[in-house]
C-alpha cells in the first residue's frame, strides 16, 4: 500500500510511537483542498468524513482512524483516481513511508478474471512499490499499519502517490488515514502493527544497481523462503529460509556479482506464494 501532502507546511506527528516528518495533512483533517493533488476520472470526492463516504453497500462502515477525515480510492465503471504529493525526504540512514489502511470490495471471485476488483498501486518517484488487486478474500476491515522502505531515496525530492483503477462491474475501495514519513521505529515494527494479510512488495529501487530492498508481511507465524531466479528459471540466491513470526520484514539483495537483466523473486510460506519481477541495470 503510498502518499499525499499539503500547503500549510504542517508536520504530522503520530501518537503511535513513530516519529513522523515532512507530511502535510497526512491525516486529511485540513480538508479535501489542502496539500494533496487529487485526480478522479469520474469526479469522485477522494477526501471526506465517514458520513460523506457512507453507503448501505459498505459493511462494516469505515470511520476515520483519527480526526474527522480520511481518503478513499477506487470505485467502479473503469474509474481511475489518485492522490499524490511532492516532498523532500529526510536525509537519514533510514526513511519509511507509513500509513493506515482498510479495504472494502463487492467481488466474489478471487481476482480470477480481468477487471475484477480494483488494482491499487503505490509509487514513489515513478517507481511502483506495490501493485495488487483488492478482492473479497483479502479484505481488510480494520485499520491496519503498513510501511515501505524509502531509504534508497533519502534526501531526495520525490513524488509519493496512491492510484486505483476500478473494475467495470464491481466496486472496490481502499481507505487511507494517518500517512507519514518517518526515520525510525521505536522497537515495535513487528509486534505493534501485526498485518492482517500476506503481502510481497515490489522491490525498491527498481531498476537497481547493484542492490535493492525486498519487503514482505506475514499475517501469521510462517516458515518463509525467499529466492531469486534468473529469466530462465535458475536459482541465483536464497535470501531467507527460516521461521518468522507474523510481522513486517525486509532484506537487502546485493546483485553486484550478477549480470544485468530481468530477475524474479519468489516468497513461499506454504499457504502464500507470490512472484515479482525486478530489473538489474549496470
Amino acid at each position: 500500500m503510498k502518499n499525499i501532502f499539503l500547503a500549510a507546511l504542517i508536520l504530522l506527528v503520530l501518537t503511535s510511537g513513530i516519529m513522523a516528518q515532512n507530511i502535510v495533512n497526512g491525516n486529511f483533517d485540513q480538508g479535501a483542498s489542502t496539500g494533496w493533488t487529487k485526480y478522479s476520472q469520474g469526479g469522485y470526492g477522494l477526501i471526506g468524513t465517514a458520513q460523506f463516504f457512507n453507503s448501505v453497500d459498505i459493511t462494516p462502515q469505515v470511520f476515520p482512524r483519527s480526526g474527522q477525515y480520511m481518503a478513499r480510492l477506487g470505485g467502479f465503471g473503469y474509474e481511475i483516481n489518485s492522490i499524490k504529493q511532492t516532498l523532500t525526504l529526510p536525509n537519514t540512514p533510514k526513511v519509511y513511508l507509513g500509513l493506515y489502511y482498510q479495504s472494502r470490495a463487492s467481488t466474489t471471485s478471487e481476482c480470477a478474471g480481468l477487471w475484477v476488483g480494483a488494482q491499487i498501486r503505490v509509487y514513489v518517484a515513478g517507481q511502483v512499490l506495490s501493485d495488487q488487486y483488492l478482492c473479497n478474500y483479502n479484505a481488510v476491515n480494520e485499520w491496519t499499519f503498513g510501511y515501505f522502505d524509502l531509504s534508497a531515496a533519502a534526501g531526495q525530492t520525490v513524488e509519493i502517490g496512491f492510484r486505483a483503477d476500478a473494475a467495470n462491474s464491481v466496486w472496490s475501495y481502499l481507505y487511507l488515514d494517518d500517512i507519514s514519513v518517518f526515520s525510525s521505529f521505536t522497537g515495535v515494527e513487528n509486534n505493534s502493527f501485526p498485518p492482517q494479510e500476506f503481502m510481497l512488495a515490489q522491490n525498491y529501487p527498481n531498476p537497481f544497481n547493484p542492490s535493492t530492498i525486498i519487503s514482505w508481511q506475514l499475517a501469521v507465524n510462517s516458515h518463509v523462503t525467499l529466492k531469486v531466479y534468473d529469466i530462465i528459471g535458475n536459482e541465483v540466491a536464497t535470501l531467507v529460509n527460516e521461521d518468522q513470526p507474523a510481522g513486517n520484514y525486509e532484506v537487502e539483495f546485493d546483485a553486484s556479482k550478477l549480470s544485468s537483466g530481468i530477475y524474479f523473486y519468489e516468497i513461499n510460506t506454504g499457504t502464500f506464494r507470490s512472484i515479482k519481477k525486478m530489473i538489474l541495470l549496470k
